[in-house]
């Protein structure tokens, strides 16, 4: 099987990451695979030319474009693939086109994304061979709409991230050195690019809301990423008193010592189907407490490894702080059963085997009709 799997750029994102990982694993198991770009650049350029799978890029310099693709159907028909998997919403934009130009191929169109769809990623769904999707969620909106079950798979995100215990207290013990802050402290965690639909100043409300209720525990707000939303946000906890119980770090190509280094991690997005960020971290040890917008309910076991709290009820999410940030049983429990509910069900080998067996499965069937669909 020769398989192309095209994404738009490589910026350091879960989605570029279950790209790669995909693509090394094909070729591991002997199929011939292609990744092809939009545009070169982006933190993870290095490691996918290091990659065992070939690299093409239809742009020789970036052009700062993410929707030009010039020549892109073009490169496919020489290609020649038996099938092409769409990674990340630019390139589901065109998933329909390449269905059109290569009939005899199978198209799989993606859904991993919590923000409302492009209206090309709406229609090339109804013209794609069949759809992944990362969450039950989607695939309940999907069959509500019309989608016949046989198009629609899903396959949950996987835990990219190598440690052993070891590693982690090392790690833990350092960072935590480092800050000068001691085991009694309790640090909450968001590992998030800078965008609105993040939520990031949701989050320092209510991390502030649980500083004034208890201002007797040594607790901790630290932010990891970039993005346009950081200096708001930065204003924001200097006008509200939160000095330096607030930690801003910026973008960290690897966020594994900051799961070490955490105890709790905490999400108020309003953009995410199933938040790699969440399952790292309960992968790391960390349980989770997250507003519930489409597939988050879907990243832990509630009130084993973490708290899902219905979306804008402030009150339970600060409740749900107070109680994990005294570090007690609760807390104890959850962050023991946590890492191994996270490999189990985010098990990288097994992801990747569930996508290759229903990308073989599509090969060897027929094309099915063309169903209706919006979003």
């Amino acid at each position: 099987m020769h398989l192309v799997i095209v994404q738009d750029y490589l910026r350091m994102g879960g989605t570029e990451r279950q790209s790669l990982f995909l693509a090394d694993y094909a070729r591991r198991q002997g199929h011939a695979v292609t990744l092809l770009l939009f545009r070169p650049g982006g933190r993870l350029e290095k490691t996918a030319r290091e990659g065992p799978y070939a690299t093409d890029c239809l742009q020789r310099r970036d052009t700062g474009l993410p929707l030009y693709a010039p020549g892109l159907l073009r490169r496919l028909r020489v290609l020649n693939p038996d099938a092409v998997l769409c990674m990340g919403r630019t390139a589901n934009c065109y998933a329909g086109f390449m269905q059109r130009a290569l009939p005899d191929a199978a198209v799989i169109a993606t859904l991993r994304t919590g923000k409302m769809l492009f209206p090309l990623h709406s229609w090339s769904l109804k013209v794609v061979r069949a759809v992944l999707v990362n969450s039950n969620w989607w695939k309940r909106r999907m069959l509500e709409r019309g989608f016949s079950p046989d198009r629609v798979q899903v396959v949950h995100n996987s835990v990219l991230l190598e440690h052993s215990p070891e590693e982690c207290a090392n790690l833990r013990k350092e960072l935590r050195q480092k800050a000068n802050l001691g085991e009694d402290a309790c640090i909450f965690l968001s590992v998030a690019s800078f965008r609105s639909g993040k939520r990031h100043q949701d989050l320092l409300r209510l991390f502030a809301e649980t500083r004034r209720l208890h201002p007797e525990v040594d607790a901790r707000l630290w932010l990891v990423g970039d993005g346009p939303e950081r200096v708001r946000c930065q204003r924001w906890a200097a006008e509200n008193g939160l000095g330096t119980r607030v930690r801003f770090w910026g973008y960290q190509n690897d966020p594994l010592r900051f799961y070490a280094a955490g105890d709790v991690a905490v999400s108020a997005s309003r953009e995410d189907s199933l938040p790699n960020f969440l399952i790292e971290s309960q992968a790391a040890g960390l349980p989770i407490i997250a507003y519930d917008f489409r597939g988050v309910g879907e990243c832990c076991l509630p009130q084993v490894t973490g708290s899902i709290v219905p979306m804008g009820d402030s009150l339970r999410f600060v409740t749900e702080m107070v109680d994990l940030q005294r570090k007690g049983d609760r807390w104890q429990q959850m962050r023991a059963q946590a890492p191994a509910f996270a490999r189990e069900r985010f098990s990288p080998l097994r992801q990747a085997e569930e996508k290759m067996a229903f990308i073989q499965r599509l090969i060897t069937a027929s094309s099915p009709s063309v169903v209706s669909f919006s979003a």
